[in-house]
């Protein structure tokens, strides 16, 4: 709802409701919508095309960073990560995060040569600029990148070399001050619901109890899980922690590159500036993967070319992935299915009927409504009460005496036991009576009969 209704320049502001997202992204996605049309389709081609876009990236990058009998391991593990293929399909700016890191690693290569040609220089300087306003986490691979080169410089001790990094090296500074004046700053210093919805996700440095080391350690297995789309962690983990080493006696350049913007990310986690968490790290899967391939190929190796270890460990990786991938071939995952609740209402609904809209279903209303496939109908949106759940049953209590009043559901909150949709069920099915009623994967429609007292 930011993307259709805020010029491009209100894009530059704090985006409303709690959301944000770097401002290329937001821009090709308005220009996307101007051209295309404001269709789910249209919306999601962004997304869309910079996963498929990583596929390529990808081979392209382990061609230069593994030999030819690991890079099938890496891609095979990156074209069924199901994180990878749902982001591509979701209105968010993560899987431009993973292609904006994969263009970085090859375009910014020629900053690791003793003797680099002017025009790669340039074009790796006003690359690295350009990608800070399309990925937050592009800072985080520019400097781990720039960290890498400047190792490999000092240790060989070329000077020119630690003279031509500085050049980029404050372009993109400049470029990210920019940007953080333009837009960030102001983001920053308002959206204070984002940072208590990832209040779990910042690094606590240094560790001063227990509960903070098991931070790492879940944080460490975590990653595997979300957003790799491993199932066997512990396997995951093992590998790419023996590829890593493998990495750091073939080439430290490379090892750099890798580890160190997740250094730099879980830094400006443990300033509450970069939650270290899901799919904010949807970038650092390259990384991961190329580790945990390298890894499995170390262990095939020092365990005999025909040992069937590494065989096994790669089998159990690529396991659920592939089962996974190939269930969601022949039946797409549906998460919150708004529009089917809204199209059950708009075709079963009669001209005077009410709509009670729960309150985190209303931005899928609005924006299906915009889209004609609901028509003129007495909405009344719900009150958000979560600290006081009293006020829920006042506020349906405002219905009594409506013959027929549709109720809403979508993105219901649910934690620790509490479950606002069957509060509201049970108290709707006190005041009146349940008429009709239809459920979808995370949405759902009633129907109430409220007229009696």
């Amino acid at each position: 709802m930011n993307i259709l209704r805020l010029s491009p320049m209100e894009l530059l502001k704090p985006l409303r409701d709690y959301q944000t997202a770097p401002i290329g992204f937001l821009w090709l996605e308005k220009l996307s919508a101007h051209y295309l049309g404001t269709s789910e389709m249209a919306l999601r081609l962004v997304p869309l095309l910079c996963g498929l876009g990583s596929l390529f990236l990808l081979v392209a990058l382990a061609r230069r960073f593994l030999d030819a009998a690991t890079i099938p391991l890496a891609v095979g593990l990156f074209a069924i990560s199901d994180p990878l293929v749902y982001y591509a399909s979701e209105v968010k700016q993560y899987s431009g995060d993973v292609a904006v890191a994969l263009l970085l690693y090859l375009v910014t290569e020629s900053l690791f040569d003793s003797h680099p040609r002017l025009v790669r220089l340039i074009f790796a300087t006003l690359a690295g600029c350009v990608a800070i306003w399309f990925s937050f986490s592009a800072v985080f691979v520019l400097a781990g990148i720039g960290l890498a080169a400047l190792w490999v410089a000092v240790k060989k001790n070329v000077k020119p070399s630690m003279l031509r990094l500085s050049v980029p090296a404050m372009f993109w500074a400049g470029s990210f001050l920019l940007y953080y004046v333009a837009s960030l700053r102001e983001s920053a210093r308002v959206n204070h619901g984002l940072m208590m919805y990832w209040r779990d996700a910042f690094a606590p440095i240094p560790p001063k109890s227990v509960s903070d080391v098991l931070w790492y350690k879940q944080s460490f297995f975590g990653i595997f899980s979300f957003p790799a789309g491993l199932t066997f962690t512990g396997i995951a983990a093992v590998a790419a922690v023996i590829g890593a080493n493998e990495f750091r006696k073939r080439d430290q350049g490379k090892f750099l590159c890798l580890i160190l913007p997740i250094m730099v990310a879980l830094l400006a986690s443990s300033v509450h500036r970069y939650p270290f968490q899901g799919r904010l790290l949807l970038f650092l899967v390259p990384s991961l993967f190329f580790f945990l391939a390298l890894g499995l190929q170390t262990i095939k190796r020092k365990t005999s070319e025909t040992s069937v270890l590494a065989m096994l460990l790669a089998g159990f990786l690529f396991l659920d992935p592939t089962l996974t991938a190939a269930k969601h071939f022949v039946k797409p995952p549906e998460v919150e299915e708004a529009r089917a609740a809204i199209d059950y209402i708009e075709k079963h609904r009669s001209r005077d009927d009410v709509l009670y809209c729960y309150y985190s279903a209303e931005f899928p209303l609005q924006y299906y409504r915009e889209r004609g496939r609901i028509g003129p109908i007495d909405e009344i949106m719900g009150v958000a009460s979560r600290d006081d759940w009293p006020r829920y049953m006042e506020d349906l209590n405002r219905l009594r005496g409506q013959k027929r009043v549709w109720i809403l559901f979508s993105h219901v909150w649910r934690d620790n036991g509490a479950d606002e949709q069957s509060f509201f069920l049970e108290h709707l099915d006190q005041i009146g009576k349940r008429v009709d009623s239809m459920q979808v994967i995370g949405a759902s429609a009633y129907l109430y009969d409220l007229s009696s007292d």
